[in-house]
């Protein structure tokens, strides 16, 4: 069997495992919201189910457990740790700030004072070293297996865009879970969908070059854990602001949404591209 075939071989184990335990996240919907247990229960495995995954491929493939990425890595690569933490949460602040800035609303930041942001960075550095570490659930799998699965088959650019597509389908239960439930319409929760996948396509690029250049799937972790809760620490410091209850940003609010991650993926696919042509053996 070639080299590619087998790949697709392992890609595709991976994924009907991957998605089986989505089906199943699904399937308990409702079980899960009766119950606080079922809900721990089944939210820790379908969280961890990207890494079980690959683990389950490696042994039925008889591939073995090397080069999982597990190791730290921090020697020479300790400055994109440090960016892994902070490009995030740079981007996010654009998206939330700039289009109140931009539509002239600056008295809405209140809660923006420098003590405020300080506080916040360092809780969102003390919750990274501790909290992110269950986030190696998904980048196990994600970029630690997949991605690598794929880039032989669909190049840099595929991968980036077909992984980060995969991805996004995958919180897909997590995204209609209130529909599911009987709450609100198809047609919002799908609208949702749409908007998380842009995001996670173009934030997983991000996330692919971290691992690549750091040989580690760890820098992917603390930008995930970045990604997820960076917004709420965002969010909780503008709610402490003047904000009219009936604040409406429109259009500058939309275009301010998408704009700083899709920038984010150009620079790091450009990135992905370039250190591609210049070590393809390496990279």
């Amino acid at each position: 069997m070639t080299a590619k075939k087998e790949n697709a071989k392992r890609l595709g184990i991976y994924l009907l495992i991957v998605f089986a335990f989505m089906l199943i996240f699904a399937l308990f919907i409702k079980p899960m919201n009766a119950s606080n247990t079922v809900f721990y229960i089944i939210y820790m495995i379908f969280s961890f189910s990207p890494a079980i995954a690959s683990l389950l491929t490696r042994a039925v493939t008889k591939e073995g457990f090397r080069d999982m990425k597990l190791h730290l890595n921090f020697t020479g690569n300790l400055k994109w740790y440090l960016l892994a933490f902070g490009l995030p949460l740079i981007f996010f602040s654009a998206r939330i700030l700039l289009p109140v800035i931009v539509s002239g609303h600056s008295e809405w930041l209140g809660g923006f004072t420098f003590q405020n942001v300080l506080a916040s960075a360092f809780m969102l550095a003390a919750l990274s070293a501790v909290q992110s570490i269950g986030l190696l659930g998904e980048e196990l799998g994600w970029r630690g297996y997949m991605n690598q699965k794929m880039e032989p088959l669909f190049g840099t650019v595929g991968t980036c865009l077909v992984g980060g597509i995969v991805w996004s389908l995958w919180h897909l239960p997590m995204d209609i879970a209130g529909w599911l439930d009987g709450e609100g319409t198809l047609s919002d929760s799908l609208m949702m969908c749409v908007g998380r996948m842009l995001l996670l396509t173009c934030f997983g690029t991000f996330l692919m070059w971290l691992t690549k250049k750091t040989d580690s799937v760890f820098p992917a972790v603390v930008a995930h854990f970045m990604f997820n809760q960076s917004q709420g620490a965002l969010g909780e410091l503008l709610s402490q602001g003047d904000i009219p209850e009936n604040a409406d940003l429109g259009m500058i609010a939309s275009v301010f949404e998408y704009v700083p991650m899709i920038l984010l993926a150009v620079v790091f696919m450009g990135l992905l591209l370039f250190e591609k042509k210049k070590s393809p053996e390496t990279v």
